[in-house]
């Protein structure tokens, strides 16, 4: 018998432009222009074709595209199960605009200390981690922490699951 294995994840690139400058990601340092609609509806239909199931918007910082929105109103379209990787900076201006098309909202934090992930992004950025799971809540959203660990930060991952994670009933991703 022979077993025909199908993609289920997809994570999509809108774009390389971001407005970090993270120590461990060199992305920023190539910005691209962005995704067009045409694009990413073809995109999304083969995908469905293929057999993919969840499709991941990230980048870059997919937030900084002026489409999301109708991007993410694409893959529900298509049934497709929705995640975005964000580090936040843009969710609090948009969350009403994406209310109800994501259905798990990554939220990058990578240092339970301020100063330390704000110094790890290159921008700050801590704070609008911790307002953006509160607004992602109150709208009945599902944020979870999505921790990119290397050598200098893993001493944090204990500290984000229970000062920040478990008060707040996220999962943590790492």
């Amino acid at each position: 018998m022979r077993l025909i294995r199908k993609p289920i994840l997809c994570n999509y690139y809108l774009t390389y432009r971001c407005n970090a400058k993270c120590s461990f990601c060199d992305i920023w340092e190539r910005p691209s222009p962005f995704v067009k609609i045409e694009n990413v509806e073809r995109n999304l239909k083969d995908l469905k074709r293929l057999g993919v199931k969840v499709i991941d918007f990230t980048g870059g910082e997919p937030l900084l595209h002026p489409q999301i929105a109708e991007f993410l109103t694409i893959a529900k379209d298509l049934k497709f199960i929705t995640t975005v990787t964000t580090n936040a900076v843009r969710y609090p201006q948009l969350a009403s605009k994406l209310q109800g098309k994501i259905d798990m909202l990554h939220f990058s934090l990578d240092s339970s200390n301020k100063e330390e992930h704000d110094k790890s992004r290159g921008i700050a950025c801590f704070d609008a981690v911790m307002e953006s799971i509160s607004i992602a809540k109150s709208l009945g959203e599902r944020p979870d922490i999505i921790f990119t660990v290397w050598e200098e930060n893993s001493h944090h991952i204990q500290k984000i699951w229970e000062e920040i994670c478990l008060p707040n009933d996220l999962v943590l991703i790492l």
